[in-house]
């Protein structure tokens, strides 16, 4: 189309990725320029130094292969054509709600504030006046593109395309945080899949008989990644020594002075509102750290664990519990027993913030989600459930156990394992 503002972005996975009109505008808008000073992997590059990634090359992939699918998928009739921009602005927008140092800090905000970072997505495509221009500008609704991105759309098959076990969100970070880890367990058939992937008659996710075995390599990738790199004991270390200082800077005054707005949820909504979100990213976190250490702001606790982190001497993993199951395998005694250990440890002396306890349940197979596989007589079938797929000797859960320790805490912490019977 002539007149058309059009942009070629060189992308590390998927080469050329084609920037016009509403992508290219939402692109330039400032929460999205926000998502280059956000890293995808949050402290990955503690262990994988080349972990740097941001968040805003992740968008634009995310945003490449929707583009793809939904062409595709509207060229053979499943979807309308009128809704591919519709997908393509929901893939770009889908991560415009992570915090700065995404996981690390959104599990604190869950756990303070009971708020998920879809919800910031939500506020960030509804209330923020560029994005909420630019959409409106194309004929689309903010409402309308926020429900696709925290998967509540009335067309289900538009949700489970951002938000499944074999989404384009999925599809883009595998390959991507590959290469930046170095970690091979990523790689995945791309093409076999995109080529194969519909939607089936319910609206979930699926693939044709003929691309079971890539879904089944997507499966078992994904299973890699989370054990080397998502759930890698030293980054969860990481991320939970972030998190224990954003609550200390949150709880200390003369340090959360310095991150007003962004210190309570009405301040970072009322920044959305106002159109000054952009500023809340990693170099303001970071800056704000540096700050507390050079001026000797906050107590000194908080100025130990700043160093801590920066210096890389952080929480050292000394116990590890690895369970699988096809229910969840993390049970309410475990999290009680985990809680007592704390509770005793703390009464003998030892500071919460010098040790953390980890348990989650991550689904390798969900159960809302799962693939399905288009059989040759038409019938869709949970990938788990096909005869012929590997996928049902998988357990669909795995549960780990973790127990954190500053090294000055390392020896009391140890001796008192003895007393954590989790098994």
């Amino acid at each position: 189309m002539s007149g058309v503002r059009r942009k070629y972005v060189y992308d590390e996975v998927h080469g050329n990725i084609v920037l016009e009109g509403l992508e290219l505008e939402l692109a330039d808008t400032p929460p999205l320029q926000r998502l280059r000073r956000v890293k995808q992997l949050s402290q990955a590059w503690y262990v994988y130094p080349g972990a740097v990634h941001v968040r805003f090359s992740h968008s634009l992939g995310v945003m490449h292969l929707m583009r793809k699918i939904a062409e595709k998928l509207a060229a053979e009739g499943i979807i309308s054509k009128d809704d591919i921009i519709l997908l393509k602005a929901a893939a770009l927008l889908h991560d415009v709600g992570h915090t700065p140092y995404s996981h690390a800090l959104e599990y604190l905000l869950y756990t303070r504030y009971r708020i998920k970072h879809e919800d910031i997505s939500y506020w960030v495509i509804t209330e923020e006046p560029t994005v909420k221009e630019v959409l409106s500008k194309y004929g689309l609704s903010p409402q309308e593109v926020a429900k696709v991105v925290i998967g509540d759309h009335d067309k289900n098959g538009y949700n489970v395309l951002i938000s499944s076990d074999l989404d384009v969100d999925r599809l883009d970070y595998l390959l991507r945080d590959a290469l930046h880890t170095g970690v091979k367990y990523g790689l995945i058939d791309l093409e076999r899949i995109i080529q194969t992937l519909t939607i089936d008659g319910e609206g979930n996710i699926a693939v044709f008989k003929k691309g079971m075995q890539a879904a089944e390599s997507f499966y078992m990738s994904r299973y890699y990644m989370y054990r080397t790199v998502y759930y890698h004991k030293t980054i969860s270390a990481y991320q939970l020594l972030l998190a224990s200082i954003y609550d200390l800077m949150l709880e200390e005054r003369e340090v959360s002075e310095l991150l007003r707005p962004f210190n309570t949820v009405e301040g970072i909504r009322r920044a959305v509102r106002e159109g000054y979100i952009h500023l809340w990213d990693d170099f303001l976190i970071g800056g704000v750290m540096n700050v507390v250490v050079a001026r000797r702001l906050g107590s000194e606790l908080l100025r130990e664990l700043i160093n801590t982190y920066m210096n890389r001497k952080g929480y050292k993993a000394i116990h590890e519990h690895i369970l699988f199951g096809n229910n969840n395998p993390i049970t309410h005694s475990h999290i009680v027993r985990l809680r007592e250990f704390s509770e005793q440890l703390m009464s003998r002396g030892v500071n919460g913030y010098s040790f953390r306890t980890y348990a989650d349940s991550i689904p390798i197979i969900s159960e809302d989600y799962e693939v399905r596989v288009i059989t040759d007589d038409g019938t869709s079938v949970r990938i788990s459930e096909y005869k012929d797929s590997v996928m049902k000797g998988l357990p669909r859960y795995m549960g780990i156990i973790r127990v954190y320790a500053l090294p000055v805490v390392e020896t009391v912490v140890k001796e008192h394992l003895k007393s954590l019977k989790l098994v």
